[in-house]
């Protein structure tokens, strides 16, 4: 009996692992996220967990990366990574990954929140010879103040420290809001003497393994230096959430604004930060 292209579809997905085991956080992981404003998990999904999502997702990221151009045709930001947001609602096996109880589990668990919404996702694949990421805060993006939000960062393949994989600010997500600043030379010049002035210590995640992940503070100062491989894409799927009951704040810079259309459509300041593309993934009582 044959079947149908849906079938084979949905019988692809469904063969996904589910990701929905717990992930148990201890004392110890919660305390270095809340003091140093980032932590570095193992094993939060398996090898072989991340290989199962990687092909989907890498699949639309290098179709996606086509209309790129060429990495000495780029300015600072453009030669950090391809970048593919809200991957997740254009592909069901994506959404699998992204809407992940485990991994929203983990980011409640490490705000000390019941409930968490996504505010997007995105794949950032930094090519062979890609450049630095400039050190910056994602938060200053996002019409959000006053809202814990965090930031998984996992490779999907395996990432040696010379490709290009995370340094955080220790301790840098206590200054708060820093102020509209995009990610380009200008934020790498100032953010570097800032973490020089009050210093910040700065510590280099090193090598990761496929399905590890650190998770950081929206407010944490963050890059990544450039890929020096010849020839391996470091791969990245990232996730952003924030507490849920979150209010949206007024925009105060051009960037902000534009994210209020893109990822709250139909909402304005004020409103609470729940549109259908933020969906609720877990939640202690609602969504255990």
């Amino acid at each position: 009996m044959s079947t149908t292209v849906q079938e084979e579809q949905t019988h692809a997905l469904e063969s996904l692992p589910a990701l929905d085991s717990a992930y148990p956080l201890t004392a110890t992981q919660i305390a270095e996220y809340q003091q140093e404003g980032f932590t570095f998990l193992r094993g939060v999904a398996s090898p072989e967990e991340a290989a199962a999502y990687r092909t989907f997702i890498t699949g639309l990221t290098d179709e996606y990366a086509k209309g790129y151009k060429p990495l000495d045709q780029r300015d600072t930001y453009g030669k950090a990574f391809i970048q593919l947001s809200n991957i997740w609602s254009r592909d069901p096996a994506v959404a699998k990954f992204t809407l992940a109880r485990r991994f929203a589990r983990i980011a409640a668990g490490l705000m000390g929140v019941d409930g968490v919404r996504v505010y997007h996702d995105q794949a950032l694949y930094k090519e062979p010879g890609g450049g630095h990421t400039p050190w910056h805060q994602d938060q200053q993006y996002w019409p959000l103040d006053g809202v814990p939000c965090v930031t998984l960062w996992m490779p999907l393949v395996d990432a040696a420290e010379d490709m290009g994989t995370m340094r955080f600010a220790a301790g840098s997500q206590s200054l708060g809001y820093l102020g509209p600043q995009n990610i380009s030379d200008d934020s790498e010049a100032r953010f570097q003497q800032m973490i020089a002035d009050k210093g910040y210590d700065v510590r280099a995640v090193g090598a990761m393994k496929a399905g590890d992940a650190t998770f950081h503070n929206g407010w944490t100062l963050h890059g990544a230096p450039g890929n020096a491989s010849p020839s391996v894409t470091r791969e990245v799927m990232t996730i952003i959430y924030y507490a849920d009951n979150g209010i949206i704040s007024v925009p105060d810079s051009k960037q902000r604004e534009s994210d209020l259309g893109r990822w709250f459509p139909g909402l304005k300041a004020g409103d609470a930060a729940a549109s259908p593309l933020n969906p609720l993934v877990y939640h202690k009582e609602k969504l255990p």
